[in-house]
């Protein structure tokens, strides 16, 4: 379903804050090899052809590029595989990659950050070796990827799409990915670290499965025994300034009341 650097052929003209970049790489001699392929694994659901992958039964585009091999792909799949931890012998494969392919699409929203993932796994069908969300840092090995979408559940798309285990300079736990899914991403402040991760996964599945509106000043507490943390505006985000990791929807700072 999913782009790049191209224009978008967007579902309609509602305007999109965002746009999810993947990458793929995988065992393809070819890019014709790869369009043969993809209709073929998904039964003509999708079909890509001229910078554009199609999802037909969905009528939804997204732009697509095909990239030589990459020497520095194995390298780049286990830094942002450390949190998922992924193993030496799936890196091992990654090496292996003839091809890469770049998806994008306008996202910000759960409903086409699911979308997008599908597509991702159509991709996967056809030879793809692994995943790794360029807009979040975040890698999968092929295998997990599909099974989180074998038993597909929106809260699944926090685990997908965001990261939430940064550390800046100054200690603070952060998260990134979050635009993914249509949310401000959230920074904890003077908490252990553990502490501060559990904190920034619970509000960010809080706020996928409840649909809550969140306002500045408001308290959050993990449970009825947990301490209260004040929900601030943080307007000097860690990634400030990168087009790829800063969240233009803005961030959360959560610190105890």
């Amino acid at each position: 379903m999913w782009p790049f650097k191209k224009k978008v052929l967007p579902q309609d003209s509602t305007p999109k804050p965002f746009e999810t970049i993947i990458c793929i790489p995988g065992t393809w001699n070819s890019w014709d090899e790869f369009i043969l392929s993809m209709v073929d694994a998904t039964n003509g659901e999708y079909i890509a052809a001229g910078g554009i992958l199609m999802n037909v039964k969905k009528q939804r585009h997204y732009s697509i590029e095909f990239c030589e091999f990459d020497n520095n792909m194995k390298k780049a799949f286990r830094y942002a595989g450390m949190v998922t931890r992924v193993t030496e012998s799936f890196l091992d494969e990654i090496e292996t990659h003839k091809h890469v392919i770049y998806i994008s699409g306008p996202t910000g929203n759960l409903e086409d950050a699911g979308y997008i993932a599908f597509a991702t796994e159509a991709i996967l069908k056809t030879g793809g070796l692994g995943v790794k969300i360029e807009t979040a840092g975040k890698a999968f090995e092929k295998n997990k990827w599909v099974r989180m979408l074998e038993n597909f559940e929106e809260s699944n798309l926090y685990e997908m799409f965001v990261i939430d285990s940064i550390v800046d300079q100054s200690g603070s736990v952060y998260s990134c990915g979050m635009q993914n899914l249509g949310y401000k991403d959230t920074i904890v402040i003077g908490e252990e670290f553990q502490q501060a991760v559990s904190l920034i996964s619970i509000f960010g599945y809080y706020q996928i499965v409840d649909k809550p509106t969140i306002l500045n000043g408001q308290t959050f507490s993990k449970d009825t025994e947990s301490p209260r943390f004040r929900i601030t505006e943080e307007f000097n985000q860690p990634n400030k300034g990168d087009k790829i990791f800063e969240n233009p929807l803005g961030m959360w700072r959560l610190i105890k009341d």
